[in-house]
């Protein structure tokens, strides 16, 4: 052999590590691209690693010579120690109620190298009512922001049911339906989480063809980055949930009635033993492939969700058979279902492989179901929270429970403890973010973290700094609105809900919507202490998102709660037949009303503008237009059907600019006529609070999203409406009631 020269040598070994320096760095590029979209500060200034290690997602970090050294085991991993970082040593931080990104040109310093270890494998995203309460209009640059958002708090499992209507449009087409048969099936874009979890068909539409190819097209994007930042997709999966029309194409076929849920007809089940169901499966995971491949490793849907027909079903033999037709077409794929109410039935998991099975555990900061179901049968499960119904313009939550209840299992059961991970599964996910940010941050903890100091950690990356006046605004916050120690201490579902949004009554009105909070759980002179600390520092914190949004959503609740009183006291003069003081409160309350509809213009995010715009903009096409802003005011108000006894009216309230106006004042206005009337002992009827509501949603007038008015100019008026007083240092103060 003749020795090659040894400058050869160094060009072919150039060569390799020239290669190997960018293999490594496209395993990492989805991270880089995560950089130059949310922190461009420090673009070029971060050096990615392989760690080439088994078991658990892990990470190490530090800082040398300016640049930011991440040797990361996985994607995930990457981009939680990059979030890491961020958050601890930049003080920065994204949420969905704004952001704090203020990069120094100079990267702090770690000192020491910082590793970041996974607890638990899985990280868990999403219900599928936020696909509707919060993403319904959502566009690819909203979409892509919440996938950079979700890989850099490391989730790494997401549900992704984007897109189905497609695969049933082309799998009913193959099975001879009409036209009008698919749209009288497939709801509209505020619907689809109730058509997927089998509670209702068609409300809400009929949709477009060009609707239909928007959700196509935005999934695929969906999934392409999803798989970039290492985040698997839960997709929709056939589990026998079937039209209702199916029965006049195949009469013979062992088909089940599943009767009404809350007053719409739920699809049918075809039973995985009729020869049908093998044929309609096919169809549809053959089109689901066609549509968006064939490499999925998660298939989500739920049999009998909140209800539905059992009796005449062998669950058992009904589990096993869709599970096996599962595995058919997606071999090894893991069938995920909601642990809701008696959601998934114990008997239908008897035959269910539990290699080939996860629960997602819904209310873990609320209940124990987890505890009382022996961990759902000893099955893989995640503990979640949900936190928000929805999608209202509530916060709160259980702190404490998000921090201890994972790590509790683990006490409890011991070696045999089957939990996989943490996850969030709010309704809507625009709220609550100190709530998502500790779940997913629990699936990296070893331990149960001191609050103290991880809420020093939070506010520090929430506004860039923390003070005196910032941490006893939270330490108020936590013994308010995210002090629900013990399940249903809120007597109801998520936050405390605005007495604005309620249908008038002379009763007493203990909820706004049918399943929320009856009662209030905490001092509200509490709440008005962070409300004030926070206005003490809001002259330093004029450009920082998360604080405008943190400083107006805590006065919206103080000025809520103080409407609360003023009604209790219109009601003892109503019952006393006192004029005058029925007359003085009214008054009080329709200006605190009206104070409120100001005080939220004053911030895009509490704005109707911003939903109803996101409705409007998602198609160009006029009728599409029309159709999604139906859409997106009926999901708001009465929800739906169109029938004034349905209990879902103000599930999905929304205490924001704009409706409160244009619609509640109206509808309080109209209850005080009614109320002065009878008083007066006139006969009168009383108001019709749903054809009101539905009138409202048919209406196309326009909201701008654009804030209007100084909310810091505003600050000295609301104070004074506390009751206290002191000097902000304002030059401006602003008259609430009459100032133009």
């Amino acid at each position: 052999m003749v020795a090659k020269p040894f400058y050869r040598n160094l060009f072919g070994l150039g060569i390799f590590c020239l290669f190997s320096v960018q293999v490594f760095s496209q395993s990492f590029s989805s991270v880089q691209k995560i950089i130059e979209r949310r922190f461009p500060a420090i673009e070029g200034k971060v050096v990615f690693e392989k760690l080439n290690i088994s078991g658990l997602d892990s990470a190490t970090y530090f800082v040398k010579n300016g640049q930011l050294h991440i040797a990361a085991s996985t994607t995930s991993a990457a981009s939680y120690a990059l979030y890491d970082y961020v958050k601890k040593y930049c003080h920065s931080s994204l949420s969905h109620t704004g952001d704090n990104v203020q990069i120094p040109k100079v990267l702090p310093a770690t000192k020491t190298k910082i590793g970041v270890h996974a607890a638990y494998p899985l990280r868990y995203a999403l219900n599928y009512c936020t696909y509707n309460y919060t993403m319904s209009f959502w566009n690819w640059q909203q979409w892509e922001r919440e996938l950079d958002w979700m890989a850099l708090n490391g989730v790494n499992l997401m549900l992704a049911p984007i897109g189905t209507e497609a695969v049933w449009q082309r799998t009913l087409e193959q099975l001879s339906f009409s036209d009008k048969e698919i749209r009288d099936f497939i709801p509209g874009p505020a619907f689809n989480a109730w058509w997927q979890m089998g509670n209702l068909e068609g409300w809400g539409g009929p949709v477009s063809d060009a609707m239909i190819n928007h959700w196509t097209s935005l999934q695929k994007k969906i999934l392409a980055r999803m798989k970039a930042l290492g985040i698997e997709p839960v997709v929709q999966g056939f589990v026998g949930i079937v039209p209702s029309a199916l029965k006049r194409h195949f009469p013979e076929a062992d088909i089940i009635n599943q009767g009404n849920w809350c007053g719409f007809q739920r699809p049918n089940v075809l039973a995985a033993k009729d020869s049908l169901f093998k044929k309609v499966a096919n169809l549809y995971y053959k089109n689901f492939k066609l549509l968006y491949g064939g490499d999925f490793k998660y298939l989500g849907g739920d049999l009998f969700h909140e209800g539905g027909k059992t009796s005449a079903i062998n669950l058992a033999e009904e589990g096993k058979l869709v599970q096996q037709n599962m595995q058919q077409n997606f071999p090894g794929a893991t069938w995920v279902l909601q642990g809701w109410q008696d959601n998934p039935k114990a008997k239908m998991m008897t035959e269910l492989n539990p290699k080939l099975t996860l629960i997602i555990d819904l209310l873990g900061d609320r209940t124990e179901t987890w505890l009382q179901r022996n961990q759902y049968g000893n099955f893989p499960w995640i503990w979640s929270t949900i936190s928000n119904f929805g999608g209202k313009t509530t916060t709160g939550g259980t702190l404490l429970r998000v921090l201890t209840e994972p790590k509790k299992a683990e006490r409890i059961f011991g070696k045999k403890c089957t939990l996989q991970g943490t996850g969030i599964i709010p309704e809507g996910i625009e709220n609550n973010a100190i709530i998502y940010q500790w779940t997913l941050d629990g699936a990296w903890e070893k331990t149960v973290p001191s609050i103290q100091n991880k809420l020093a950690d939070f506010v520090t990356s929430r506004y860039g700094e923390n003070n005196k006046d910032l941490n006893e605004a939270w330490q108020y916050l936590l013994q308010t609105i995210y002090n629900g120690r013990e399940p249903g201490i809120q007597g109801g579902q998520g936050g405390y809900e605005s007495i604005f949004c309620a249908r008038p009554d002379t009763n007493f009105i203990a909820t706004t919507s049918c399943c929320g909070p009856t009662r209030l759980w905490f001092d509200p002179e509490l709440l008005v202490q962070a409300a004030l600390h926070l206005s003490k520092v809001a002259g330093q914190f004029k450009g920082v998102g998360s604080f405008q949004y943190d400083l107006v959503d805590t006065w919206r609740q103080v000025i809520n709660l103080k409407a609360r009183d003023v009604y209790a006291l219109l009601m003892e003069a109503y019952r006393k037949n006192d004029v005058l003081a029925f007359e003085k409160n009214k008054e009080n309350f329709n200006r605190l009303l009206l104070l409120q509809d100001r005080w939220l213009g004053t911030n895009e995010n509490f704005r109707v503008g911003k939903w109803l715009n996101e409705a409007k903009n998602l198609l160009p096409d006029g009728a599409d237009k029309k159709l999604c802003e139906l859409n997106a005011r009926t999901q708001i108000t009465y929800w739906g059907p169109n029938d004034s006894r349905t209990m879902l009216h103000e599930y999905a309230n929304k205490e924001w600019q704009g409706i409160l106006k244009d619609l509640y004042y109206r509808q309080w206005q109209q209850f005080f006529m009614y109320a002065e009337a009878k008083m007066e002992g006139k006969r009168i009827s009383y108001p019709d609070f749903f054809t009101i509501e539905k009138r409202w949603s048919e209406l196309q007038n326009e909201y701008t999203v654009i804030p209007q008015g100084d909310a810091e100019a505003m600050l000295p008026q609301l104070i004074k409406l506390s009751g206290y007083s002191f000097d902000l240092g304002n030059e401006k103060e602003v008259d609430f009631f009459h100032d133009k």
